[in-house]
């Protein structure tokens, strides 16, 4: 009995000494004071009004205005090429000369003919001119002079085609030499001296000579969304718009044109527009088949309110930025983006002029963040501190 008492007592002891040792503990844990958390270092910016200028952006092809394919007119062998392959011609230089032996012949038998038929044309105006004396007198029948003036209308159409076969002899022997019919640079030359080529009327599909590109100036042709047409129409009435490519890969040299075409309809697979715009490559920069970046200047959006374009962020609910409120937290806030100027972007909904955003440190922030802003995007800049992730930052 004695012992079952002591057990309850020894019992009763030890609940008690844990009672009194988790209220004090606990107790001594809620007054314990907490320390805020810890503000996250940012770059910031102001979102500005702007005089932003209107651009559509688009990749385009370069292609030659004329780009012509030499080939021989008369049937013949090359007799000498009076070019390089790649070189620099302009209009009228000596191309190709053909073997002219067989068309100097025709010529001199065509110019032959003619002189025949001019004597024997001769001839018979004569004769009109004497029988119609006789007959004048009554000496020489009015059948004898019909017949002979018949003879001079003959021989008059018989002269005016020796004339024409001696003129067609005579432009055959000019086919004898190729020049070029266009400014540009030449390309591989396909037919070499010795061979024999083939007029194009008898042979439509004889290889070209040589092909010819017209380098200066030339075509740049793209694509835009038909969403752009009615704004491209409306900035076209005041005059050309200017254009601006820039060619991938290479040093930043913007080079000017000016937009000249815009195709009569949309092509309804796509739903785009053709346009071309033209450049006057003085320097021969643009090569015509390459790629390169387009944009052309509808016009200039006065009080544009754009923020760096590093301060736009995109979430799975679309763009998005960090605004800094008067108690230094941020707010996450959806925005509409219009389009990027430079190294700014144009915001179009979802920010007004003057509010604060952060341009760098995102990746550290949530909604309601506290932050401390370290210096404006405009100061020189600082080094980077590695991001910290919120798991990881101390309490």
């Amino acid at each position: 009995m004695r012992r079952l008492l002591l057990a309850t007592l020894l019992m009763a002891a030890g609940g008690s000494g844990y009672y009194y040792r988790d209220y004090f503990l606990g107790t001594a844990t809620e007054i314990r004071p907490t320390r805020p958390p810890t503000a996250q270092p940012v770059v910031a910016d102001v979102a500005v009004e702007i005089s932003a200028p209107v651009e559509v952006a688009a990749i385009g092809n370069v292609q030659s205005i004329a780009s012509v394919m030499v080939k021989s007119r008369i049937d013949g062998e090359i007799a000498q090429v009076h070019f390089e392959e790649g070189q620099e011609v302009k209009n009228g230089d000596l191309l190709f000369s053909l073997d002219d032996r067989v068309a100097r012949a025709q010529l001199q038998q065509s110019e032959a003919n003619l002189e025949r038929d001019r004597a024997q044309l001769r001839r018979f105006q004569l004769e009109v001119a004497r029988q119609t004396g006789l007959a004048n007198r009554g000496i020489a029948s009015a059948q004898k002079l019909e017949d002979v003036m018949t003879s001079e209308a003959v021989f008059e159409a018989t002269v005016r085609a020796s004339e024409a076969a001696a003129e067609t002899a005579r432009i055959n022997l000019n086919f004898t030499t190729i020049r070029a019919p266009t400014t540009g640079r030449t390309g591989s030359v396909a037919l070499k001296r010795g061979n024999v080529v083939k007029a194009v009327d008898t042979v439509p599909t004889v290889v070209p000579m040589v092909t010819i590109a017209q380098l200066r100036p030339i075509y740049v042709t793209f694509t835009v969304p038909e969403r752009h047409l009615a704004d491209l129409r409306a900035a076209l009435v005041s005059g050309r718009l200017p254009a601006v490519v820039t060619i991938p890969g290479s040093p930043p040299h913007p080079m000017a044109g000016q937009l000249t075409f815009i195709d009569n309809q949309v092509d309804a697979a796509t739903g785009t527009i053709s346009l071309k715009a033209t450049f006057a490559n003085d320097d021969t920069r643009l090569w015509p088949g390459q790629f390169v970046n387009v944009t052309v200047t509808l016009g200039v959006q006065a009080n544009a309110l754009a923020v760096p374009s590093t301060a736009i962020q995109v979430g799975q609910n679309g763009p998005y930025v960090f605004v800094i409120k008067p108690d230094s937290t941020v707010e996450l806030r959806l925005v509409r983006v219009d389009r990027s100027v430079t190294n700014k972007t144009v915001v179009a909904e979802g920010l007004a002029a003057g509010e604060r955003v952060v341009v760098d440190g995102q990746l550290r922030l949530t909604n309601g963040t506290r932050v401390t802003v370290q210096r404006s995007s405009e100061e020189a800049p600082l080094p980077k501190a590695q991001p910290i992730p919120v798991a990881e930052q101390s309490p």
